[in-house]
């Protein structure tokens, strides 16, 4: 049975409306607010894990881990150290 000038006519409407609700959909999603708010939401939590590990680092169910804080404290001690003796070393060189 063939379709009448109006059956065709809605099912063109149906189908522009589906492609158009198409089109939004996908601009919404790739829009640059969208792109820079998935972003910054994404850092956030790379954030909050780093965060999370650290404090797992140094605290424990039982309270504070002093040997984690202590090793912590020795490394950035020792850092500074060389950080400085490499400047002495370079100011001494470049004189």
């Amino acid at each position: 049975m063939a379709k009448t000038p109006d059956q065709i006519r809605a099912e063109i409407a149906e189908a522009r409306d589906q492609f158009a609700d198409g089109v939004r959909g996908l601009s919404s999603q790739v829009h640059p607010s969208v792109i820079k708010q998935q972003t910054v939401e994404h850092v956030k939590d790379a954030v909050m894990v780093r965060v999370n590990t650290a404090k797992e680092f140094v605290m424990d169910e039982s309270g504070v881990r002093w040997d984690h804080i202590g090793t912590v404290v020795i490394v950035v001690a020792a850092l500074l150290v060389t950080r400085g003796t490499l400047r002495g070393v370079k100011r001494w060189i470049f004189r």
